[in-house]
Protein backbone atom coordinates (compact mmCIF):
# COMPACT_ATOMS: atom_id res chain seq x y z
CA UNK A 1 0.00 0.00 0.00
CA UNK A 2 2.82 2.39 0.91
CA UNK A 3 4.60 1.51 -2.35
CA UNK A 4 1.50 2.34 -4.42
CA UNK A 5 1.06 5.73 -2.70
CA UNK A 6 4.72 6.58 -3.25
CA UNK A 7 4.39 5.69 -6.92
CA UNK A 8 1.32 7.91 -7.33
CA UNK A 9 3.08 10.77 -5.57
CA UNK A 10 6.14 10.45 -7.80
CA UNK A 11 3.90 10.40 -10.90
CA UNK A 12 2.07 13.57 -9.81
CA UNK A 13 5.40 15.24 -8.95
CA UNK A 14 6.85 14.32 -12.34
CA UNK A 15 3.74 15.68 -14.12
CA UNK A 16 3.99 18.96 -12.13
CA UNK A 17 7.64 19.33 -13.04
CA UNK A 18 6.79 18.85 -16.72
CA UNK A 19 4.04 21.48 -16.50
CA UNK A 20 6.27 24.02 -14.73
CA UNK A 21 8.09 25.30 -17.87
CA UNK A 22 4.75 25.99 -19.58
CA UNK A 23 3.53 27.97 -16.56
CA UNK A 24 6.78 29.89 -16.44
CA UNK A 25 6.52 30.73 -20.14
CA UNK A 26 2.97 32.05 -19.67
CA UNK A 27 4.03 34.20 -16.71
CA UNK A 28 7.02 35.61 -18.62
CA UNK A 29 4.84 36.39 -21.64
CA UNK A 30 2.28 38.18 -19.47
CA UNK A 31 5.01 40.22 -17.78
CA UNK A 32 6.57 41.07 -21.14
CA UNK A 33 3.23 42.20 -22.59
CA UNK A 34 2.55 44.34 -19.52
CA UNK A 35 5.99 45.95 -19.58
CA UNK A 36 5.87 46.57 -23.33
CA UNK A 37 2.42 48.15 -23.12
CA UNK A 38 3.47 50.40 -20.26
CA UNK A 39 6.68 51.48 -22.01
CA UNK A 40 4.95 52.29 -25.30
CA UNK A 41 2.33 54.38 -23.51
CA UNK A 42 4.98 56.43 -21.71
CA UNK A 43 6.50 57.87 -24.91
CA UNK A 44 3.90 60.41 -25.96
CA UNK A 45 5.43 61.66 -29.20
CA UNK A 46 8.49 61.37 -31.41
CA UNK A 47 9.45 62.85 -34.78
CA UNK A 48 12.69 63.01 -36.74
CA UNK A 49 11.04 63.93 -40.10
CA UNK A 50 12.94 61.23 -41.99
CA UNK A 51 9.73 59.70 -43.38
CA UNK A 52 8.43 63.06 -44.61
CA UNK A 53 8.99 64.49 -48.07
CA UNK A 54 11.22 67.53 -48.41
CA UNK A 55 9.18 70.60 -49.29
CA UNK A 56 6.00 69.25 -47.69
CA UNK A 57 4.34 70.04 -44.37
CA UNK A 58 5.26 67.69 -41.48
CA UNK A 59 2.88 64.72 -41.46
CA UNK A 60 2.67 64.33 -37.67
CA UNK A 61 1.93 68.01 -36.98
CA UNK A 62 -1.24 70.07 -37.31
CA UNK A 63 -1.97 73.78 -37.60
CA UNK A 64 -2.87 75.14 -34.17
CA UNK A 65 -3.09 78.76 -35.30
CA UNK A 66 -3.79 79.29 -38.98
CA UNK A 67 -1.69 82.25 -40.06
CA UNK A 68 0.06 83.28 -43.25
CA UNK A 69 3.10 80.99 -42.95
CA UNK A 70 3.68 77.33 -43.81
CA UNK A 71 6.03 74.92 -42.03
CA UNK A 72 7.98 72.55 -44.28
CA UNK A 73 10.42 69.68 -44.02
CA UNK A 74 13.78 70.76 -45.45
CA UNK A 75 17.35 69.55 -45.76
CA UNK A 76 19.44 70.26 -42.69
CA UNK A 77 21.61 73.34 -43.45
CA UNK A 78 24.46 71.65 -41.59
CA UNK A 79 24.09 68.20 -43.19
CA UNK A 80 22.08 67.95 -46.38
CA UNK A 81 21.29 64.24 -46.05
CA UNK A 82 19.39 64.90 -42.82
CA UNK A 83 15.77 66.11 -42.80
CA UNK A 84 14.55 68.73 -40.32
CA UNK A 85 11.54 70.97 -39.80
CA UNK A 86 11.69 74.64 -40.78
CA UNK A 87 8.69 76.15 -39.03
CA UNK A 88 7.96 78.97 -41.49
CA UNK A 89 8.41 79.87 -45.14
CA UNK A 90 8.79 83.58 -44.39
CA UNK A 91 11.34 85.72 -42.59
CA UNK A 92 11.68 85.88 -38.81
CA UNK A 93 9.64 89.04 -38.29
CA UNK A 94 6.74 87.71 -40.39
CA UNK A 95 6.78 84.30 -38.74
CA UNK A 96 5.65 85.18 -35.22
CA UNK A 97 1.97 84.59 -34.64
CA UNK A 98 1.35 88.07 -33.22
CA UNK A 99 2.17 89.49 -36.66
CA UNK A 100 0.38 86.78 -38.64
CA UNK A 101 2.58 83.68 -38.53
CA UNK A 102 1.17 80.18 -38.08
CA UNK A 103 1.70 77.88 -35.11
CA UNK A 104 2.08 74.14 -35.72
CA UNK A 105 1.38 71.80 -32.80
CA UNK A 106 1.49 68.15 -31.75
CA UNK A 107 -0.16 66.18 -28.99
CA UNK A 108 -3.44 66.40 -27.17
CA UNK A 109 -5.36 69.14 -25.38
CA UNK A 110 -5.35 66.88 -22.31
CA UNK A 111 -1.53 66.76 -22.04
CA UNK A 112 -0.49 68.14 -18.64
CA UNK A 113 2.89 67.12 -17.17
CA UNK A 114 5.67 65.79 -19.38
CA UNK A 115 9.32 66.10 -20.42
CA UNK A 116 10.16 67.27 -23.96
CA UNK A 117 13.58 67.22 -25.58
CA UNK A 118 14.40 68.37 -29.11
CA UNK A 119 17.13 69.75 -31.36
CA UNK A 120 16.75 73.42 -32.26
CA UNK A 121 18.66 75.88 -34.41
CA UNK A 122 17.95 79.61 -34.73
CA UNK A 123 18.31 80.88 -38.34
CA UNK A 124 19.12 84.40 -37.18
CA UNK A 125 19.18 86.68 -34.14
CA UNK A 126 15.47 87.20 -33.50
CA UNK A 127 12.54 86.21 -31.28
CA UNK A 128 11.60 82.53 -31.66
CA UNK A 129 10.96 79.40 -29.65
CA UNK A 130 8.24 76.90 -28.75
CA UNK A 131 4.76 76.96 -27.21
CA UNK A 132 3.40 74.59 -24.58
CA UNK A 133 0.03 73.94 -22.97
CA UNK A 134 -1.33 75.43 -26.17
CA UNK A 135 -5.13 75.56 -26.16
CA UNK A 136 -5.76 78.04 -28.96
CA UNK A 137 -4.19 81.10 -30.58
CA UNK A 138 -4.82 83.22 -27.49
CA UNK A 139 -4.24 80.69 -24.72
CA UNK A 140 -0.76 79.22 -24.35
CA UNK A 141 2.68 79.56 -22.77
CA UNK A 142 5.77 80.54 -24.77
CA UNK A 143 9.42 79.66 -24.18
CA UNK A 144 10.99 82.52 -26.11
CA UNK A 145 14.51 83.27 -27.30
CA UNK A 146 14.99 87.04 -27.25
CA UNK A 147 17.11 89.11 -29.59
CA UNK A 148 20.72 89.45 -28.48
CA UNK A 149 21.53 85.81 -27.75
CA UNK A 150 21.21 85.92 -23.94
CA UNK A 151 17.67 86.47 -22.69
CA UNK A 152 15.34 83.46 -22.76
CA UNK A 153 11.92 84.04 -21.13
CA UNK A 154 8.61 82.38 -20.34
CA UNK A 155 5.53 84.30 -21.47
CA UNK A 156 1.81 83.74 -21.18
CA UNK A 157 -0.56 84.59 -24.02
CA UNK A 158 -4.01 85.48 -22.71
CA UNK A 159 -5.56 88.42 -24.50
CA UNK A 160 -2.04 89.88 -24.78
CA UNK A 161 1.44 89.06 -23.50
CA UNK A 162 2.44 88.70 -19.85
CA UNK A 163 5.96 87.83 -18.68
CA UNK A 164 5.93 84.73 -16.48
CA UNK A 165 9.66 84.57 -15.77
CA UNK A 166 12.84 86.02 -17.24
CA UNK A 167 15.78 83.71 -17.95
CA UNK A 168 19.29 83.76 -19.33
CA UNK A 169 21.36 81.43 -21.51
CA UNK A 170 24.10 82.18 -24.05
CA UNK A 171 23.19 81.12 -27.58
CA UNK A 172 24.06 81.93 -31.19
CA UNK A 173 22.29 81.66 -34.55
CA UNK A 174 23.13 78.80 -36.91
CA UNK A 175 24.22 76.45 -34.12
CA UNK A 176 22.37 73.23 -33.32
CA UNK A 177 21.26 73.07 -29.69
CA UNK A 178 19.54 70.42 -27.61
CA UNK A 179 16.65 71.77 -25.52
CA UNK A 180 14.67 70.32 -22.64
CA UNK A 181 11.33 71.45 -21.22
CA UNK A 182 9.96 69.93 -18.00
CA UNK A 183 6.37 70.60 -16.93
CA UNK A 184 5.37 69.68 -13.37
CA UNK A 185 2.04 71.13 -12.30
CA UNK A 186 2.35 74.92 -12.32
CA UNK A 187 6.17 74.78 -12.58
CA UNK A 188 8.12 74.96 -15.85
CA UNK A 189 11.85 74.45 -16.43
CA UNK A 190 13.73 75.07 -19.69
CA UNK A 191 17.34 74.07 -20.37
CA UNK A 192 19.56 74.54 -23.40
CA UNK A 193 22.97 73.16 -24.38
CA UNK A 194 24.88 72.70 -27.61
CA UNK A 195 23.89 69.47 -29.31
CA UNK A 196 27.48 68.23 -29.31
CA UNK A 197 27.60 68.63 -25.51
CA UNK A 198 27.17 65.18 -23.92
CA UNK A 199 26.55 66.54 -20.41
CA UNK A 200 23.30 65.08 -19.04
CA UNK A 201 20.52 67.62 -18.60
CA UNK A 202 20.40 66.97 -14.85
CA UNK A 203 23.91 68.50 -14.76
CA UNK A 204 22.88 71.56 -16.82
CA UNK A 205 21.71 74.75 -15.07
CA UNK A 206 18.20 75.90 -16.01
CA UNK A 207 17.95 78.76 -18.50
CA UNK A 208 14.43 79.62 -17.34
CA UNK A 209 12.37 78.50 -14.35
CA UNK A 210 8.82 79.78 -13.98
CA UNK A 211 5.50 79.19 -12.27
CA UNK A 212 1.96 79.93 -13.43
CA UNK A 213 -1.37 78.18 -12.96
CA UNK A 214 -3.64 79.54 -15.67
CA UNK A 215 -3.25 76.75 -18.23
CA UNK A 216 -3.15 73.20 -16.87
CA UNK A 217 -3.11 71.27 -20.15
CA UNK A 218 -2.50 71.72 -23.87
CA UNK A 219 -0.44 70.88 -26.94
CA UNK A 220 3.23 71.48 -27.80
CA UNK A 221 4.37 73.45 -30.85
CA UNK A 222 6.63 75.96 -32.57
CA UNK A 223 6.73 79.73 -32.37
CA UNK A 224 8.28 81.91 -35.05
CA UNK A 225 11.01 80.81 -37.44
CA UNK A 226 13.17 77.99 -36.09
CA UNK A 227 14.66 74.65 -37.16
CA UNK A 228 13.49 71.62 -35.14
CA UNK A 229 14.60 67.98 -35.20
CA UNK A 230 14.69 64.79 -33.10
CA UNK A 231 11.81 65.67 -30.81
CA UNK A 232 10.77 63.36 -27.98
CA UNK A 233 7.95 63.94 -25.50
CA UNK A 234 7.31 61.52 -22.64
CA UNK A 235 6.14 61.12 -19.08
CA UNK A 236 9.73 61.26 -17.79
CA UNK A 237 13.32 61.49 -19.01
CA UNK A 238 13.57 57.68 -18.86
CA UNK A 239 10.69 57.42 -21.33
CA UNK A 240 12.45 59.38 -24.09
CA UNK A 241 13.56 56.28 -25.99
CA UNK A 242 12.42 54.35 -29.05
CA UNK A 243 12.02 50.56 -29.18
CA UNK A 244 13.96 48.88 -31.98
CA UNK A 245 13.50 45.61 -33.81
CA UNK A 246 14.00 42.90 -32.78
CA UNK A 247 12.55 43.45 -29.31
CA UNK A 248 15.42 41.79 -27.49
CA UNK A 249 17.75 44.67 -28.42
CA UNK A 250 18.27 47.76 -26.35
CA UNK A 251 16.14 50.86 -26.86
CA UNK A 252 17.59 53.79 -28.79
CA UNK A 253 18.04 57.25 -27.37
CA UNK A 254 17.65 60.39 -29.51
CA UNK A 255 21.37 60.64 -30.18
CA UNK A 256 21.49 57.19 -31.77
CA UNK A 257 18.55 57.65 -34.13
CA UNK A 258 20.30 59.52 -36.89
CA UNK A 259 23.97 59.61 -37.73
CA UNK A 260 23.90 63.39 -37.81
CA UNK A 261 26.47 64.31 -35.23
Amino acid sequence: MRSTSLCCFQHRQHRSVRQLPYCAIIVVLMLYIGITTQASAALLFHDDFEKDEVGKEPSKWEVGFDGATVAKVVADPKKGSNKVLLTSDKGSNQSRHDVGGSIYVVGDLAWDDYVAEWDMMFPDDFYMGIVFRFQDGEKFYLSDRRQGGRDYHFYKRQGGWALVQAGLVENDPEVWYRAQLVLEGDNFTFKLKERKDNTPFDKIDPATEGEDGNFKTGKFGNYGLVYIDNIFIGDSVEDLVLPVEPQDKLSMTWGEIKDAY
